[in-house]
């Protein structure tokens, strides 16, 4: 799909509607009211990192905070409002522009007033207050725009007050992870690679980053706004968490044989490698790939056969085995079929 066809494309409903009709950016953010700072985010990223135990240690913050402000602007274009409201109503539309903030794991949601009436065109500034003791985990920020007023009409636009019509890109927040959690041995984040210099083209769900060996990055496109709404769902019941598991075991193949393989590249003559990822895949992985008891001989075998083009065939397939067992689609497969035999 071309990248302006998919940047105008329109959601599907019984009235005009303008997904991704809105340009949001957040550009600068300040910390407990100090100075403004850039954000300076690479092209395509939305999220931003705000937690002082970041294991990435990319965070803005390098101690606790109790208030983040972002500032930012949501532009909404002539041709927008020209799109989505009848010629009788294009001279001053019924609207309303605000940005939504809602935090899953507080059961928070609010919105900013960004602009109400909005009249005309034009880039509206943005700026978001985020107290800490209001949140937990991620943030999200999204704009939209929303019809004020009833109208009567048997036509395709929009006729119900508080309806909305148009929404922009999401931006997330992190504001903290929990304790108990496990730093991750990967990071994983959305960006929309369309927008990303350093992102592959093209319709890519996902694509494993390792500019930087020490810590690989996974990045998930944010250009499929439907299938990253599914890997967000919570819980483990209904027919979307049933489908998360599904796609969630399709990115989990492509990323562990890389990561196999990867590591198995790194191993040195004296069975070490450089990094500690590297370890944690060799050492989930090496035993089951060989029929020995011995981790050194496992990784030994792996280091000769991804060295050996004869054997690079054979390696293949016993990878693919191990990771059929390991990941065990069929299992998730199972439960969404049965999940949509329900319905």
């Amino acid at each position: 799909m071309p990248r302006e066809t998919q940047r105008h494309r329109s959601t599907i409903y019984p009235f005009r509607y303008r997904d991704e009709g809105l340009q949001f950016d957040v550009e600068h953010y300040s910390m407990n009211g100090g100075g403004v700072e850039a954000l300076d985010l690479p092209a395509g990223q939305n999220t931003i990192d705000v937690d002082p135990e970041s294991p990435s240690k990319t965070s803005l913050a390098d101690e606790p905070w109790e208030r983040v402000t972002v500032f930012g602007s949501v532009e909404v274009s002539g041709d927008v409002l020209d799109y989505l409201f009848p010629p009788d109503e294009q001279d001053a539309p019924p609207a309303k522009l605000y940005v939504a903030i809602r935090c899953h794991d507080t059961i928070y949601r609010d919105s900013e007033i960004i602009e109400d009436p909005l009249t005309e065109p034009g880039e509206y500034e943005v700026t978001i207050r985020l107290d800490w003791d209001d949140f937990r985990g991620r943030v999200e920020l999204r704009p939209y725009l929303v019809r004020t007023t009833d109208r009567t009409g048997d036509d395709q636009y929009a006729s119900t007050r508080n309806t909305k019509v148009a929404s922009g890109d999401r931006y997330e927040v992190v504001v903290d992870r929990w304790v108990d959690d496990s730093p991750p041995m990967i990071d994983g984040e959305e960006a929309r690679f369309s927008k990303s210099d350093h992102l592959p083209e093209g319709e890519k769900l996902y694509y494993l980053d390792f500019r930087d060996e020490t810590r690989p990055k996974l990045w998930i496109n944010a250009d499929h706004p439907r299938i990253a709404d599914v890997l967000r769902s919570e819980g483990s019941v209904g027919a979307e968490p049933r489908l998360r598991d599904v796609v969630l075991d399709q990115i989990s193949y492509g990323v562990w044989s890389q990561l196999i393989l990867r590591a198995a590249g790194a191993i040195t003559r004296s069975g070490d490698v450089e990094y500690e990822w590297q370890e944690t895949v060799l050492e989930a992985f090496a035993l089951d790939l060989y029929d020995v008891d011995d981790i050194e001989d496992a990784k030994q075998l792996l280091r000769e056969d991804v060295r050996d083009p004869e054997e690079l065939g054979h390696l293949a397939s016993q990878i693919d085995t191990e990771l059929q067992e390991f990941i065990e689609p069929r299992s998730q497969l199972i439960n969404l079929m049965e999940e949509g035999l329900r319905i």
